[in-house]
């Protein structure tokens, strides 16, 4: 009886589905774990509370081979270690996007070079330069309008190496002025690069389809939170974000967390171009673009933070650059005719081809010239919000 009353308990989630829901879950789970469990046994810490606190208590140690070692020294180092071996691991979606972009350019050189041959007019030669900025196909499925120009994600160079330095200050430099700030961010900085590592996993061809592809966007959101998190806890120390005194631990994670939020946003947005109306696009990526200029004024006026603002305005920037237009995906017919050979031998070409089906191709789905102008015009807007934002603070440092 109650398989006729519930028929749907008969029906299974596929395997993939049912791993997105898992690690959902997980991600908030763990969080909570770490803001209550972990974060407490990491950080220094003071006996009692208000008249009754007294004095303060350092951080766990433990015995490694006749040496005495903080725990915090060990989880910081370990967790970025792990995050950058995560995120050397290829067969992202992002590496296919890289290699969209180098195509792309290749492509335009080619271009170029054959427009020069036959001496094509200037108003033509313009058309084609506003094409290089952008820097993956306009017909790629990974766009949407809050795609940024290839230059953005070069600050990933920056992020690694600034967090490389916390890393490696943290487990071998002892009695530093900064020692207690480290202390006091690494529980939620470890969850944020597990978080990473988890986000690698999760960010590929396997989760392509629209009723998986959130997963990324959300995993990447619980990660700006672990880190908005551990930035606060620098803050905590003495009420603000000083570069003398915390400048080697807050700024590599102030960076982070603004960049973060971006990518975020950017993997929100992938996922509305996918399955969402024009309108609902550009509508989406208007309150992206004036959410993270919220944040920015939010962390300049009340903690005299320039890093977050900057990186929200070279991301809004880039994104204006890019110039946020999309044309539909050719049809199965023409990208049989004029795809690349090396996609042709690829041995799941069938199965692109049915998840390419979910995305949005007619031309009613994409916004128009006049939508995507009126987006651009507002992440540029933003983009200099922002800047004016992170002067301010960093004047008042």
């Amino acid at each position: 009886e109650k398989r006729e009353r519930y028929p749907s308990l008969r029906m299974k989630l596929p395997l993939a589905d049912a791993l997105v829901s898992l690690i959902a879950t997980g991600c908030l789970g763990v969080y909570q774990v770490t803001k209550r469990v972990i974060d407490p046994y990491l950080s220094f810490k003071r006996e009692g509370r208000g008249f009754r606190r007294r004095r303060q208590q350092p951080p766990k140690t433990f015995v490694f081979f006749g040496k005495t070692l903080a725990v915090w020294r060990v989880v910081n180092f370990t967790s970025y270690v792990l995050n950058v071996l995560c995120v050397s691991i290829p067969g992202r979606i992002d590496d296919q996007m890289a290699k969209e972009m180098k195509e792309a350019r290749e492509e335009e050189k080619k271009k170029n070079k054959e427009d020069a041959d036959a001496d094509v007019d200037d108003e033509k030669k313009n058309d084609a330069f506003a094409t290089k900025k952008n820097t993956i196909r306009r017909t790629s499925k990974y766009r949407s309008l809050f795609t940024p120009a290839g230059y953005a994600f070069a600050i990933w160079g920056f992020i690694f190496t600034s967090e490389f330095v916390f890393a490696v200050r943290s487990m071998f430099f002892t009695n530093t002025k900064d020692e207690q700030f480290a202390a006091n961010a690494t529980g939620y900085f470890a969850l944020a690069n597990v978080l990473q590592s988890v986000w690698c996993f999760t960010f590929r061809e396997w989760t392509e389809k629209p009723r998986r592809h959130w997963i990324n966007a959300f995993v990447l959101g619980v990660e700006a939170l672990a880190l908005w998190s551990s930035k606060e806890r620098v803050f905590e120390v003495n009420g603000r974000f000083a570069l003398a005194e915390s400048g080697f631990v807050s700024v590599p994670i102030r960076t982070h967390f603004a960049w973060i939020l971006c990518a975020c946003g950017i993997n929100a947005n992938t996922v509305l171009a996918k399955i969402g109306s024009a309108s609902a696009q550009v509508v989406f990526a208007i309150g992206t673009a004036v959410l993270a200029t919220s944040v920015g004024a939010y962390s300049s006026f009340y903690r005299g933070d320039a890093a977050t603002p900057l990186v929200f305005a070279w991301a809004l920037y880039a994104i204006y650059k890019d110039g946020g237009y999309r044309a539909p995906p050719p049809s199965d017919s023409t990208s049989s005719s004029s795809g690349d050979k090396k996609d042709k031998k690829n041995k799941d070409g069938d199965e692109k081809k049915n998840t390419e089906k979910l995305f949005n191709k007619t031309e009613e789905c994409i916004p128009s010239e006049k939508q995507t102008k009126r987006f651009t015009d507002t992440a540029r807007l933003c983009a200099f919000a922002n800047l004016l934002f992170a002067a301010k603070a960093s004047l008042s440092l």
